[in-house]
């Protein structure tokens, strides 16, 4: 009998078929249909300067049933904040287009482009907490890269893409009041009949947002990019798996489903991790433009602002930190801040040009 391995969705693409297709509402519900986890998350970039993210997470691991919420905020000038909270039980409504759990809901209206979401969490358990709400008004169609589905082993893993949309953000931290609009990425995560520690051992993840280099002010269009890309553990073939999208005012310009990750100037986590992390990380993507013209976008990052790391086992709750614990030694997260970062695309015909602005980059090791 052969070793079981890693398919990926572009992989199973048939030939004269787009590898990028569009993702529509249906592909944003929650599934919770077997061993696994599936998370509901929307990334953000204010104008105020403050970045984080907001997000419902469910697992189902050894006949337990965990619903988390997860938040990060960084507001320049003060320390990020990261909380972790659980949520108790997670209710949902009207075909997906409403969830709730303690401390935080989510809601789309009919048509699936507004998404209003109300973070208490923080507040509730502590005054120096955090309280938002955010509306975010996707302006994109959303994407998905084939039927979305790794099949990672026995089990699959897929990703689906709201890529932009405007948000307003009004909140508290501690007593640091915060108010202003900006750019969000939205990101529904599923994996079934696979444990969470299984779909991958080291995973890659950036929002970036800024605008053309040497534009006229007039013409400075928002721009954002992101990555998510895993690599599959070696039992399953350690494939690479990968979705990246390229947006411009607001309208998504190209996907791309094949990203190389290097990895140079590795130095030991100075905060007791035991882990070696990079200061600076080359993001290779090609794809295609929503015209079909050939892309290609290099992101030589240097994510060098440390915002908060996260001891994965120390925020699970203790059975499943036990199931965990006997697999993987010390499942770490590293959320990191790039305050200049650039990024050299070239399409199709086209004369190259760089995008200038800040990117959030999040690195996970399960090892």
């Amino acid at each position: 009998m052969g070793h079981k391995k890693t398919i990926t969705a572009a992989s199973l693409v048939h030939d004269g078929q787009p590898i990028a297709t569009q993702a529509v509402p249906k592909d944003f519900s929650w599934l919770r249909d077997s061993t696994g986890s599936e998370t509901q998350t929307m990334y953000f970039h204010l104008d105020d300067g403050c970045v984080g993210f907001v997000q419902i997470a469910w697992a189902y691991l050894a006949l337990t049933t965990t619903i988390e919420t997860n938040a990060m905020f960084y507001v320049p000038g003060h320390p990020c904040v990261f909380e972790t909270h659980n949520g108790h039980h997670l209710k949902v409504k009207k075909d997906s287009y409403e969830y709730e759990c303690k401390g935080l809901s989510m809601s789309w209206d009919k048509d699936h482009t507004k998404l209003s979401v109300k973070y208490t969490a923080g507040k509730e358990r502590d005054p120096k907490g955090v309280a938002a709400s955010f509306e975010f008004v996707r302006k994109s169609e959303g994407y998905k890269i084939g039927d979305a589905k790794n099949h990672i082993g026995d089990g699959t893993a897929a990703h689906y893409f709201y890529p932009a949309g405007e948000v307003t953000a009004k909140g508290e931290i501690g007593t640091t009041k915060f108010e202003s609009s900006g750019v969000a990425l939205f990101i529904h995560a599923h994996s079934g009949n696979i444990m969470p520690y299984n779909v991958g051992a080291e995973w890659n993840m950036n929002f970036f947002t800024g605008h053309r280099e040497g534009a006229p002010k007039e013409d400075k269009d928002r721009v954002t990019f992101h990555i998510l890309q895993y690599r599959t553990p070696d039992n399953v073939g350690a494939a690479n798996c990968s979705n990246a999208g390229l947006t411009e005012d607001g309208k998504l310009k190209a996907v791309f489903w094949d990203t190389t990750v290097e990895h140079f100037d590795m130095i030991k986590d100075e905060n007791g991790s035991g882990y070696e992390i990079p200061r600076r990380v080359l993001f290779t993507s090609t794809g295609k433009t929503v015209d079909g013209k050939n892309i290609k976008a290099v992101f030589d990052a240097r994510p060098s602002l440390r915002l908060h790391d996260i001891d994965v086992l120390s925020e699970m709750p203790y059975i499943i930190r036990r199931i965990v614990q006997a697999l993987i030694t010390k499942p770490f997260i590293f959320e990191r801040f790039e305050e200049s970062a650039k990024i050299s695309v070239q399409v199709e015909g086209e004369e190259p040009y760089n995008i200038v602005g800040v990117a959030f980059h999040e690195h996970t090791l399960m090892k």
